[in-house]
């Protein structure tokens, strides 16, 4: 389980990063009507999950469900996607 939970934080951060990319991921945020940001926090809970099952850390998945649910502001959006994904897949490469 736990390079299980390593993978899914590198793929989770990427995905965050892109995200943050400024007026692209906001385009594709705005076109789907603010849909993957839900899609995102299922994403986050249950990368929690995995990490609690394999005894890693958790908090990147808490920031992430956090962040997403304040990232319909935009600027501010971008902002959280690009600390979200360099949180989880600073954790992922460090295997916390």
């Amino acid at each position: 389980m736990s390079s299980l939970s390593q993978v899914y934080k590198l793929l989770l951060g990427l995905t965050e990063l892109f995200f943050g990319i400024p007026f692209l991921g906001g385009a594709i945020i705005l076109a789907h009507l603010w849909a993957p940001l839900g899609g995102l926090i299922l994403l986050h809970i249950v990368g929690a999950v995995f990490a609690y099952a394999g005894g890693k850390a958790v908090w990147g998945h808490v920031f992430g469900i956090i962040g997403n649910v304040l990232a319909f502001i935009p600027v501010l959006g971008m902002i959280l996607h690009i600390c979200i994904g360099l949180t989880v897949f600073t954790q992922g490469l460090r295997n916390t």
